[in-house]
């Protein structure tokens, strides 16, 4: 008898092309245009030492320029680049968590995260497992097959979006499983903090000189 296993959970890092200007732009005041760009290109390469080591399957998509220089680098080190779905951060998310099996999705704003933390969402066996940011967002979802409705309607950029998206789980009948919670780097304040906490990058500590 031939015994079919379930596809490997994947993980998709949600970012974008370091243009200045485009990226980071609350920490222009502090870093300008060039430096905001640097530092968002920072977290990047944080977040994905991170996920690599998490034993997952990995792939990038990414906002912007997915054809261009920052994203061929990225191809170098051995990552699969595809370009975001269009539309708001829903439509996207749906596009990225779109396939077999279970599917998790982070951004490139948190990199305090531990990669046990992604190999214990991988593992969970409640169908959505969520990473709560402490501005009532979350930095990352982890989900069993396509949940398209928990992306409707979500006001994404407020603190409503981790709590509208566990109502929404619980109204389809899907158990929550919270991971441990993290902050986002978006203001120098984010910022100051990070370069005080042990846990920062050394990348991060290198750029923000």
């Amino acid at each position: 008898m031939m015994i079919t296993l379930p596809p490997a959970p994947r993980l998709v890092v949600m970012t974008k092309a370091p243009q200045p200007g485009r990226v980071k732009t609350r920490l222009i005041p502090a870093l300008g245009a060039e430096g905001a760009a640097a530092m968002h290109t920072a977290l990047v390469s944080a977040t994905l030492d991170r996920v690599r080591r998490s034993g997952l399957d990995v792939v990038i998509a990414m906002g912007g320029d997915y054809q261009g220089a920052f994203a061929r680098s990225l191809e170098r080190q051995g990552f699969t680049v595809l370009p975001q779905a269009p539309g708001d951060l829903g439509e996207r998310l749906k596009r990225a968590l779109t396939g077999p099996g279970r599917r998790l999705a982070i951004g490139t704003d948190c990199p305090i995260f531990s990669p046990r933390w992604l190999a214990d969402a991988a593992e969970r066996p409640e169908p959505v497992v969520l990473g709560p940011a402490e501005d009532g967002g979350y930095w990352m979802i982890c989900v069993d097959a396509p949940q398209d409705a928990l992306f409707d309607d979500v006001p994404w950029s407020t603190e409503a979006v981790l709590k509208t998206t566990v109502d929404r789980a619980k109204a389809m009948g899907l158990a929550v499983h919270m991971a441990p919670t993290c902050y986002d780097i978006d203001t120098p304040l984010d910022l100051k903090r990070l370069l005080e906490d042990p846990r920062c990058p050394l990348g991060v500590r290198t750029v923000a000189r």
